[in-house]
């Protein structure tokens, strides 16, 4: 699988605009490539300390999310689901 600096980075953008507005108080994540999928790592804040999620999108989503719409509000409301138990902005 050939990966290119510039999809890496944008499927990066997609996934912290998509945690940005799930409005989680804090959170680190890494993006990895796999065949057929990728998987995104995500770290929050949860009542007892932090929790650790790992989430998947096909790769197309991560790369055309910034300009399709239907597929960023299908991340957000996927990935809403896995990440509801951390913590929420005021």
């Amino acid at each position: 699988m050939t990966l290119s600096m510039t999809e890496l980075a944008q499927a990066r953008e997609v996934v912290g605009r998509v945690l940005d507005e799930l409005g989680l108080d804090a959170y680190l994540f890494e993006v990895e490539p796999h065949e057929g999928h990728w998987e995104i790592r995500v770290e929050c804040p949860v009542a007892e300390g932090w929790e650790s999620c790992r989430l998947t999108a096909d790769k197309e989503y991560l790369l055309r999310g910034t300009d399709d719409a239907v597929v960023h509000a299908v991340l957000v409301d996927a990935w809403g689901d896995a990440l509801a138990d951390c913590r929420r902005k005021a």
